[in-house]
């Protein structure tokens, strides 16, 4: 008799400190980690890393790799009526927290508003993994997006400078493999000029006039060309067609040789343009405006 009442002890001492919790909704938060302070509160907006996989481990995404973390509003308490799975967890998780959230495939698609992949079955689960690193307001907000596109922008520069470098090796191999001596323009630009026009040159406030070819370096696949003779306003090209432009007088052609930075850069443009493609242009440049 003893025995069982110890283990109803126990029993009650073990649910009281569950570190389960529950979302207005009853979807379950699992609590790996405590956090301090109260939950977020409407108006506010959770500051997070996430990662979520599988149960085959297939890492889905992990913002922490990416150094961007996710941000979450919290809505107005009217909202919660229609809250929908995980969705009501965000209400009841604080500052510091770390927590596991669990929903089938076929429910946190269906709960997004996206048809599930056909590759993915209905009853997959998926495990998500919180760790709220800051709760603020829409003025702390706006400072953290600043800081983060700041950090980005200088990112993207580091990317650029080391990419341009790689970039101006290729052209250059190319240039030597074919023995064409190229004139060098701004930002990594090589150009040759095959009949030199006369007269001025035009500016970005110019609309040009021209026949073009353009092709990938690599491998010499046509993405584009005119059938005759086409208008551009200059000031809309890519960086590449720009500083090359404004180096020929009317008349000219050349061959431009543009490197990545000055094309369509780490996007590319699919899907003829792959990332970081290393761009050729024949160009026959007959008039301005």
């Amino acid at each position: 008799m003893k025995l069982s009442y110890v283990l109803i002890a126990a029993a009650i001492l073990c649910s009281a400190c569950s570190k389960n919790r529950k979302a207005p909704n009853g979807f379950e938060v699992k609590v790996i980690r405590e956090g301090e302070g109260s939950f977020a509160k409407p108006g506010q907006f959770l500051v997070m890393n996430m990662l979520y996989k599988d149960t085959k481990d297939s890492v889905w995404d992990d913002t922490k790799k990416r150094q961007i973390p996710v941000i979450v509003p919290v809505p107005d308490t009217a909202a919660m009526k229609n809250e929908k799975g995980l969705e009501s967890a965000f209400r009841v998780l604080k500052k510091g927290d770390s927590v596991m959230l669990k929903e089938s495939a076929k429910l946190f698609f269906e709960n997004s508003g996206r048809p599930l992949p056909p590759n993915i079955k209905p009853d997959l689960e998926i495990f998500f993994f919180f760790g709220v690193t800051d709760i603020t307001d829409e003025a702390g907000l706006n400072k953290l997006q600043t800081k983060i596109q700041a950090r980005e922008s200088e990112k993207n520069k580091l990317r650029q400078v080391g990419q341009l470098a790689a970039d101006s090796v290729s052209i250059d191999a190319y240039l030597a493999s074919k023995n064409i001596t190229a004139l060098k323009g701004k930002g990594g630009l090589r150009y040759v000029v095959t009949k030199q026009g006369s007269g001025t040159t035009p500016t970005l406030t110019n609309t040009v006039r021209v026949i073009y070819k353009g092709s990938l370096l690599e491998n010499g696949n046509v993405f584009d060309q005119s059938e005759g003779p086409v208008e551009f306003p200059l000031s809309n090209m890519i960086q590449g067609w720009q500083i090359g432009f404004q180096l020929l007088p009317k008349g000219s052609k050349a061959t431009l040789y543009i490197p990545s930075s000055l094309g369509y850069g780490m996007n590319g443009y699919p899907p003829d343009i792959p990332p970081n493609a290393n761009l050729v242009f024949d160009i026959e440049l007959i008039d301005f405006k």
